[in-house]
């Protein structure tokens, strides 16, 4: 063999094989893909005091695990305790002037009802004697007495209603008051009991930075509660996922776990990126200027749950996932091929 032939014959050769792997290329994106673009995720909780305070004590570690509604920490609950009495005395206060108020609309109620008797009577009487005035047997004088104590029984029954209309009054202001003491009783204590500091999940603490004496606001972060509850995601090209739906199975390859391969499935993909998002700040579009020819494929994040139990790994630790989006059993053997050669590799880097 001459070596125009032998060169013919090898570039012939690579020929072969590109055009070959140029096409399991494009038939793995379609029916087998991969990606190296993947992570575990966990929800990662800012714990911090919902009340200001000193911190009294320090109940975890960092990197502890701590059960949902362990206490974390605690503040010196001097100053709630003494708003919690405070508090109790004043509605302690609010429901002895009710009572107060709620006997004098009593006696009020009860006076108004003598005075209507008597108003009544003195009614009648000045009636009787306005009637035998006009027989002849009374005088004027004593008919005008009798009508003159008749109105001015009527006055004093006016009086006392308004009296009794105005006690009325300050015993619906007193159950406002007293409900207002009752609501600043409830926030004393809700304030008191804040004082604790509890984790609302099951996780593990991390990034503790916190020591007694230490003076905490409201809302100032102290340490991060990191979820036991965690899902892969996978960023892959949107051309990837033409024939990706919710429960297409995979398999994940942990950069921490080489020579292991866990199975899963996705949960869901993403609708959008933050690239697909205009903000309606007033202003013209800017469409992205590019002399390239070939520009950056858009990829699109997938969710992904193991269907087995979470190995024990950091949130943000690396992956590899092999989604398996056909039944054809020759692809899905070239796709297990893969995985398992991505699981070997890890062993390298």
């Amino acid at each position: 063999m001459t070596p125009e032939q032998s060169f013919s014959h090898w570039v012939r050769g690579a020929l072969l094989v590109f055009l070959l792997l140029f096409a399991y290329f494009i038939l793995a994106d379609n029916y087998m893909p991969m990606t190296p673009q993947a992570q575990v995720q966990r929800y990662v909780v800012p714990v911090a005091s919902r009340v200001a305070g000193q911190v009294s004590r320090v109940y975890v570690e960092n990197n502890q695990h701590v059960e949902a509604g362990t206490l974390l920490f605690e503040l010196d609950d001097s100053d709630y305790r003494l708003a919690e009495q405070q508090a109790e005395l004043a509605l302690a206060l609010a429901r002895v002037e009710q009572r107060r108020l709620q006997a004098a609309r009593q006696a009020a109620a009860a006076t108004l009802q003598q005075e209507r008797i008597q108003a009544d009577e003195l009614s009648r009487e000045a009636g009787r004697i306005g009637r035998l005035h006009q027989q002849g047997h009374m005088s004027v004088q004593q008919r005008e007495q009798a009508a003159s104590h008749a109105e001015q029984a009527q006055s004093r029954l006016r009086a006392i209603a308004a009296r009794l209309n105005e006690t009325e009054q300050a015993v619906k202001a007193g159950e406002v008051r007293l409900q207002q003491a009752e609501n600043t009783l409830s926030q004393a204590r809700l304030a008191l009991s804040r004082t604790r500091v509890r984790a609302e999940l099951s996780g593990k603490i991390g990034n503790l930075q916190l020591q007694e004496g230490t003076y905490t606001q409201v809302g100032q972060p102290l340490l991060a509660l990191v979820s036991d509850q965690a899902w892969v995601t996978a960023d892959l090209r949107e051309k990837s996922l033409r024939h990706v739906t919710g429960g297409t199975p995979v398999e994940i390859i942990f950069d921490a776990l080489p020579g292991q391969i866990f199975s899963g499935q996705v949960s869901d993909i993403d609708s959008g990126v933050r690239d697909g998002q205009q903000l309606a700040d007033g202003r013209l579009a800017q469409p992205a200027n590019t002399d390239r020819w070939v520009r950056d494929a858009q990829r699109l994040r997938a969710h992904i749950r193991l269907d087995q139990d979470w190995p024990p790994l950091a949130t943000g630790a690396k992956a590899t996932v092999q989604l398996y989006p056909s039944d054809n059993p020759l692809l899905r053997g070239l796709g297990r091929m893969q995985a398992r050669l991505v699981s070997q590799l890890r062993y390298l880097y």
